[in-house]
């Protein structure tokens, strides 16, 4: 495995811009894709939330361009408008090396500034879907020049809601322009989907950065009319700095808001219908550490990167097991540690067995008792709890155990 970005025939003014942001070793996604990436082949890449995946492509991408070139050379397509606007302030630092920029379309925002921003003649396009086939279908873009196609989170945007205006820009790119396909989850049947939009693919499947720390992952039983108040109990009790609950309708939201707040812990919502000035916005203020508790539907689950998430609460259960890893990817990215949560009725234990069993994943069940997280049985037994260390990652917890190491106290001094 290569141990540095100069071993993998990365431009020495690319490696010094990583070594500037503290940003040394490949991670393994990274590794095992940029040979392929600057050798010109396909590349279909699966890799765990938070490994590294935008700069694995982003910096073979760039180091590929044509400085010279007033064309659109590389184009990226992203689902969310937040997912494209993180990819677009990446390849802008990245591009800046080289003396190029970058472009982002999206949806929601007036198409006429965006059409202003392309006579700026960037090298790279980064856009979502229904605005970019928009403005091909107008003619105000054209992408037969382009060298590179990348489709991240292609798991979703080949399903669908978004696989019409996906395929119809890939038909618009020539037929040797260089196809690359990225998600934490590909699945045969995405594979299957993929294969023939591409020629003798590299097909990448990469482990997680190897890391000391771990994410551990938990449920908690609860009775429908009292998962708001185990919600607010387990966040006291973890005490993240920041955490994100996700949440499958706003049906709740009010109540899990009004709740929180009333007991002193502040906190936000993120969703699909909030305008795109208002999403960013209140992303922003969580990056910053405005408030600690983000409640969000599963617009946020995939892609966002925001640092220092200590922990991820499924308030109700996942659609499926992908979608299980894409909210639980939010923390305990680049390998720090994390804990994930997800509170459920006594007539949905089976939905986590099923992911436990599909994902390999040790779910392990807790309670809450005497200000600690501890084994359902020591509660029965109304035993308190003692003092031995948690081992949910084994799956095998010690009784009567704090927190693992999600709470302030904990996580900060490992």
């Amino acid at each position: 495995m290569a141990t540095s970005f100069a071993a993998l025939q990365i431009p020495a003014s690319f490696v010094e811009h990583l070594t500037e942001r503290n940003i040394v070793t490949p991670t393994p996604v990274q590794t095992a894709v940029i040979p392929p990436i600057l050798a010109g082949k396909d590349v279909l890449a699966e890799s765990p939330t938070g490994s590294g995946k935008t700069l694995a492509y982003l910096l073979p991408l760039c180091a590929r361009l044509d400085a010279e070139s007033k064309e659109i050379q590389g184009l990226i397509l992203a689902p969310t408008h937040e997912l494209a606007m993180q990819i677009f302030r990446e390849a802008e630092r990245v591009l800046a090396v080289s003396g190029l920029h970058a472009v982002a379309l999206i949806g929601g925002v007036d198409p006429k500034r965006q059409l202003e921003k392309l006579k700026t003649r960037p090298a790279v396009v980064v856009a979502t879907p229904g605005r970019l086939k928009e403005l091909l279908e107008q003619r105000k873009v054209k992408v037969h020049t382009v060298k590179t196609v990348v489709v991240d989170e292609a798991d979703r945007l080949l399903d669908e809601g978004f696989a019409a205006a996906v395929r119809d820009v890939l038909r618009r790119l020539m037929r040797d322009t260089q196809r690359l396909f990225f998600s934490a989850t590909l699945p045969e049947s995405i594979v299957s989907l993929i294969e023939p939009l591409v020629k003798e693919p590299v097909i990448i499947r990469a482990e997680a950065p190897a890391s000391r720390m771990k994410v551990l992952h938990f449920y908690l039983v609860s009775e429908g009319r009292k998962k708001v108040d185990t919600l607010r109990r387990l966040l006291r009790l973890v005490n993240a700095r920041s955490a994100i609950v996700f949440v499958n309708t706003l049906e709740k939201v009010e109540e899990i808001v009004a709740k929180l707040r009333y007991h002193h812990l502040e906190c936000r919502l993120l969703h699909r219908d909030a305008s795109k000035e208002e999403r960013a916005h209140t992303l922003q203020q969580f990056r910053a550490g405005a408030f600690p508790v983000l409640i969000a539907t599963d617009v946020a689950a995939r892609g966002i990167d925001i640092p220092g998430v200590e922990c991820v609460v499924h308030f109700d259960p996942a659609a499926d097991a992908d979608a299980y890893v894409h909210r639980s990817g939010r923390t305990g990215r680049m390998g720090a540690a994390g804990l994930v949560f997800s509170i459920i009725e006594p007539r949905e234990r089976f939905i986590l067995e099923k992911f436990s069993k599909r994902l390999n994943l040790p779910i392990v069940e807790k309670a809450m008792s005497y200000g600690a997280l501890v084994d359902p049985a020591d509660v029965r037994k109304k035993k308190p709890p003692g003092k031995a260390a948690a081992n949910g990652a084994a799956g095998k917890p010690d009784r009567g155990t704090k927190p693992p190491h999600g709470t302030r106290s904990g996580m900060r001094k490992r």
